[in-house]
């Protein structure tokens, strides 16, 4: 964080590497190339050689995506104890891993 200004410092990934970062988020099949040219295209981002920064705009627009998702984990988790909430998820991993499918989860 940018201490003179209380602003995180800009966030700067090679598509590459932004593309390593998101991949165990993401849906199968999407196109990050597409993804991050209409990030461009929205002011969200901007690239210069071969760099991608998040803008202002698309600080704001994380920042608004992250409350959200606290505000659907708070919904969800509601009257469950965390030890509720990790057995059901331990369970869904395993059930996950029995179908074949990857139940690691993403760092």
């Amino acid at each position: 964080m940018d201490t003179q200004s209380g602003r995180r410092a800009p966030r700067n990934w090679s598509r590459e590497r932004l593309t390593d970062k998101l991949l165990p988020y993401a849906d199968p099949g999407v196109e990050f190339p597409a993804v991050f040219d209409d990030l461009i295209t929205r002011g969200w981002m901007v690239e210069s050689s071969g760099v991608l920064t998040l803008t202002e705009a698309g600080e704001a627009g994380l920042l608004r995506a992250r409350e959200r998702t606290a505000r659907a984990h708070t919904i969800v988790r509601d009257g469950i104890s965390s030890e509720g909430y990790a057995a059901t998820i331990n369970v869904l991993r395993r059930m996950v891993a029995n179908l074949g499918g990857d139940s690691d989860l993403p760092s």
